[in-house]
């Protein structure tokens, strides 16, 4: 397959989320959904860590630590509610999910792991 130039890349891939099972002590649930991500180009990715860098406090600067995986965001297949419900994606939403340990952990493993293919990271 020919490499493709695109202004965007978007991209589908999955996320599983470890939680401790809720019924059975000591045992694990996973829970998955597919997420879509975009490619980030690197002098954005650079101009957002300075721009992180620069704040004044560790408040302001504790308040921005998610914003690159917020930018690399563009949605998510198969999120539903209590009820069963699909939930649409959004920012605002998504910036909610990042406040659960096991969903920030289950996401940003499968953005890290989507950066580079395993044979990437095996070096030649």
């Amino acid at each position: 397959m020919k490499f493709v130039l695109t202004k965007e890349y978007r991209y589908p891939w999955p996320v599983k989320i470890h939680r401790p099972d809720p019924v059975n002590p000591g045992k694990w649930q996973i829970q998955s959904y597919t997420h879509e991500f975009v490619g980030i180009g690197e002098d954005d990715a650079k101009a957002l860590e300075k721009e992180i860098e620069d704040l004044k406090t560790p408040e302001e600067r504790r308040a921005r630590e998610h914003d690159l995986l917020i930018k690399a965001s563009r949605g998510w297949r198969d999120v539903v509610d209590e009820g069963k419900n699909p939930i649409e994606y959004s920012e605002e939403l998504l910036r909610q999910a990042l406040q659960d340990t096991w969903y920030r952990v289950g996401l940003y493993n499968a953005y890290v792991g989507s950066l580079a293919s395993p044979e990437a990271r095996k070096g030649n």
